[in-house]
């Protein structure tokens, strides 16, 4: 049996990979132990600047930022497993449970908003992974950039599949209203069985249909 493949009795809950497949860029194989799989909070990304650029003709955006990466919602459809394989680990389990954070992401934006050569193009928060996925609610990340954006009058727009976006409605709702940010919520299916097999730690179908309902709202105009 494939070492990578948990048995029936040590399956994961909850995760929407059950494999660790070996890095194919690593010559050494490190075999996983399946009784340490929480996210570890003290996984920081030592990046040293936040705002990446982009030339394809196929993504609507030319600047993003992504205050983390890997992704605890854990989707089985991830384009941007394969990422964490530069990073040394894998695109199964480890994408989902060694999630890596920039603690001083807000610093650095303040930054590069600062530089003379930023011109003031829209930047699109999430491009990669989720910017509102669950440990957001204790790391606040994603909110220290929106403020600096907001403080600095920088556009922005904003991709997720977390009802959390509301946590930060007293930022969002004024900078909508001057036209300075939208919000994308993304729902695959309104059917919560099916949205819990393919995104697991997402927020569930309903919960983020009232998240654009309340985005929507007049005095919001963030969706």
């Amino acid at each position: 049996m494939d070492s990578s493949q948990p048995s029936k009795s040590s399956r994961v809950i909850g995760r929407g990979s059950q494999i660790a497949p070996p890095n194919r860029f690593e010559s050494v194989r490190v075999e996983s132990d399946w009784e340490q799989l929480e996210f570890v909070e003290g996984a920081t990304d030592a990046t040293q600047s936040l705002i990446t650029s982009n030339d394809s003709p196929d993504i609507p955006f030319a600047y993003s930022i992504n205050p983390y990466r890997g992704c605890e919602h854990g989707c089985a459809y991830c384009y941007a497993r394969p990422g964490h394989e530069l990073l040394g680990m894998n695109a199964g389990l480890d994408f989902e449970t060694k999630v890596l954070y920039k603690p001083n992401a807000a610093r650095f934006l303040r930054a590069e908003l600062c530089r003379p050569s930023w011109k003031g193009e829209v930047i699109a928060i999430s491009g990669v992974t989720d910017c509102y996925q669950p440990v957001e609610r204790q790391l606040r990340i994603t909110r220290g950039c929106i403020e600096v954006m907001v403080e600095a009058r920088q556009a922005f727009g904003i991709i997720t599949k977390n009802a959390l976006v509301l946590r930060d409605l007293d930022l969002l709702a004024p900078h909508a209203r001057e036209g300075m940010c939208a919000v994308n919520l993304t729902i695959t299916t309104l059917d919560a069985n099916l949205a819990r097999e393919l995104e697991p730690r997402t927020s569930p179908p309903t919960n983020r249909l009232r998240a654009v309902r309340d985005l929507s709202w007049p005095e919001c105009r963030c969706a």
